[in-house]
């Protein structure tokens, strides 16, 4: 990933900030809308909770653009988790969808073609490491 797109991701995720539980809901609803069988994933659990580590997870992969390799162990370790939820190789590409359209609702006009390569460049990464490390455990 090249500086302007961190500096993007950078930029456009801090003016999510402000209205982080908006975001996580955004994202929720439509990965639920696409994806009904993924609320199965959840089941019993407060969504409260998981937002804010949905929140978390963001916050922390957008301050370690600089450190691909700490990205690396820090999505491997997720994935591994994740697996152990139940979350399956199609799944990410749901969540993708649904990443991408929280941030354009979230961002209004403020999303254009830049910021939607710059995050689906990060959703790519993330995803491509997710798979991967899916795949071998």
């Amino acid at each position: 990933m090249n500086l302007s797109a961190e500096r993007i991701i950078r930029e456009s995720w801090a003016t999510l900030v402000p209205m982080r539980a908006l975001a996580a809901q955004l994202f929720y609803t439509r990965l639920f809308e696409i994806d009904p069988s993924a609320k199965l994933l959840f089941d019993g659990k407060p969504m409260y909770v998981q937002h804010e580590k949905f929140l978390q997870t963001i916050d922390t992969l957008v301050q370690m653009l600089d450190y691909p390799p700490q990205i690396i162990e820090e999505l491997q370790a997720l994935s591994r988790r994740h697996v152990g939820y139940g979350v399956v190789v199609a799944h990410y590409e749901t969540v993708g969808a649904a990443l991408l359209w929280a941030l354009e609702q979230g961002l209004g006009d403020q999303w254009n073609a830049d910021v939607k390569r710059a995050w689906t460049e990060l959703y790519l990464f993330i995803s491509g490491v997710m798979t991967r490390t899916a795949s071998t455990s």
